[in-house]
């Protein structure tokens, strides 16, 4: 038995585009951030994972134990004072997020620069760039990009961007923003995989932070992974003796590690026998024997890559929401459509995590030093189980193509979806914007048949979230289940859970469907006041009266 010290070094490299200045006395003593890479087979880039300046952490005792042993940990609890803000990379608040304005803020595109739509070589209409659209020459008025493409009576298109032509630099707009946005070595570094490697003088491999609720303290350890436990998180009534495997070294079906491969489904990701699922019990399509757990994973994963990702969804009032997610590892060059599916939706990632800059302080995973909200986002994936994000989806509101609220989601077959951020710009703050996207996220999940739906909140908002939004404690047998998956949970933050099946929640989507019909995409009714600001760094603030 080896007493484990508190060694206070982490040892990453500073080559990181986005690293500033680090404490290192916060560190993990067993893990370093190692080289991270970047997942597309385009590029390489040797990065490491984004390390902020924790200067206003606070240091919360812990302990963890592992073969008995038990040492001393620390974590910190990141917090931002009522009215605080860090607006030091972020540009000033009042700007507009479009496509555009990110462009023009990287100095990839200018004002005022002269654009064609071009259609079968013919030049329709002319127009400048403006930060929040085009201005059209013949009618002097600036306009969406998408309404710029309208103008040009050739709306029935939808790929605006593609016909779009940059007259100075003799390219279309789609391929300078996939060229000279989305291959930057900047971007292509918030892309990169999380490669967390232990330490050489690592008294274990083990993670250093419980799987269910991301705190340190007295741990069990699967013996095939470095995933840990708290065995109250777990349900244990007592320590398990002798080799003990975790919920996800095991067939979700039979509940054993062997024999024969598992395999990893692309939706759930929870593990399986193909054995298992070619049983009578769990039928499974015979073309992708090795991808999904069952039916149900299939098709919701077929569900959102069809129906909902990347599809611009147009409410009322100038209106629009839509679904994407990072996919730098595909080849884009297949057809034109494609290409600008894909462009579009990674730009609209890329835009979004400017967004939760402006939103949300950085939230720094304590062991690793990742940073949590924009491997989130770029939905990165990583070696330790813990801070792996594959699988994240980004929902986006906007108006006139400029952003005004954002979440994260993560669906974990038809029984739970998890959402961890959520958030609305300030300046549209008290107008009931995040109620109008939340409403849209719920629909989208009953079309997937999705039960529930999952957050962590801080305990001060707890009230809100169970008053105004009809979310719940989270309750045993769902809790039972949930502990089986991967999901994003904070130190001292509390589950909660909304469910999209009771009557209550039936009647709510009615409404929504009304709403949307008669022009305000609102649930109207008794309890939907305003809508609190959602950030698990952020403490409450006192309610406008303007809602």
């Amino acid at each position: 038995m080896r007493e484990r010290k508190q060694k206070r070094i982490l040892e990453v490299s500073s080559s990181s585009s986005e690293s500033q200045d680090y404490d290192s006395s916060y560190s993990d003593p067993d893990y370093v951030a190692g080289t991270s890479y970047q997942r597309s087979s385009r590029k390489n880039f040797n990065i490491n994972p984004c390390i902020n300046n924790p200067n206003q952490a606070t240091e919360v005792g812990s302990s963890r134990r592992n073969n008995g042993v038990v040492a001393t940990r620390r974590r910190r609890i990141l917090r931002r004072r009522p009215g605080a803000s860090n607006k030091s990379n972020r540009g000033v608040f009042s700007k507009k997020r479009t496509i555009l304005s990110w462009m023009i803020d990287l100095g990839i595109i200018f004002e005022d620069m002269r654009v064609w739509y071009i259609r079968d070589k013919e030049k329709i209409i002319e127009g400048t760039i403006k930060r929040d659209g085009v201005r059209c020459n013949c009618c002097h008025k600036v306009i969406t990009v998408y309404g710029f493409e309208e103008h040009a009576n050739e709306g029935h298109v939808k790929e605006p961007y593609a016909h779009i032509y940059l007259v100075d630099w003799g390219c279309h707009l789609l391929g300078w923003i996939y060229y000279k946005g989305l291959l930057r070595p900047e971007e292509l570094a918030r892309c990169g995989f999380n490669l967390v490697e232990p330490r050489k003088d690592a008294s274990d491999l083990n993670d250093d932070a419980c799987m269910i609720c991301a705190d340190g303290g007295d741990l069990i350890c699967c013996e095939k992974c470095p995933s840990t436990f708290h065995p109250d998180c777990m349900g244990m009534k007592k320590i398990p003796q002798g080799e003990w495997l975790c919920p996800f070294c095991i067939c979700k079906f039979c509940g054993t590690g062997g024999p024969g491969d598992l395999h990893e489904c692309k939706q759930c990701q929870r593990r399986y026998h193909l054995d298992c699922i070619n049983s009578p019990r769990q039928p499974s399509s015979p073309d992708s024997p090795t991808k999904f757990c069952g039916k149900s994973c299939e098709e919701v994963f077929s569900e959102i890559q069809e129906k909902h990702l990347g599809v611009r969804k147009e409410l009322a009032d100038g209106y629009t929401w839509s679904l994407v997610q990072m996919k730098l590892d595909r080849d884009p060059h297949s057809n034109g459509e494609f290409l600008h599916e894909i462009t579009i939706g990674n730009s609209k990632v890329s835009v979004a995590w400017t967004v939760m800059e402006e939103i949300f302080m950085p939230t720094i995973d304590r062991y690793t030093g990742i940073n949590i909200t924009q491997s989130v986002i770029y939905n990165r994936e990583s070696n330790l189980r813990r801070v792996n994000f594959r699988g994240f989806y980004t929902a986006i509101l906007e108006r006139n193509d400029e952003f005004i609220s954002v979440a994260s989601i993560r669906v974990h077959g038809t029984k739970f979806a998890e959402m961890p951020f959520i958030g609305t710009r300030e300046r549209f703050r008290g107008r009931r914007m995040l109620q109008k996207l939340l409403a849209q996220i719920e629909s989208a999940l009953r079309m997937l048949n999705v039960e529930n739906l999952v957050i962590p909140s801080v305990p001060e908002l707890v009230p809100m979230w169970i008053n105004k939004y009809g979310f719940t404690h989270i309750e045993s047998n769902l809790m039972t289940e949930l502990i089986k998956y991967n999901t994003l949970m904070f130190p001292s933050a509390v589950r909660l859970h909304k469910s999209l099946v009771t009557h209550a929640a039936a009647s709510a989507a009615t409404k929504t469907d009304e709403a949307n019909k008669n022009g305000t995409g609102l649930v109207r009714g008794k309890g939907y006041e305003k809508l609190a600001f959602f950030d698990l760094n952020l403490e409450p603030l006192k309610e406008d009266d303007d809602a």
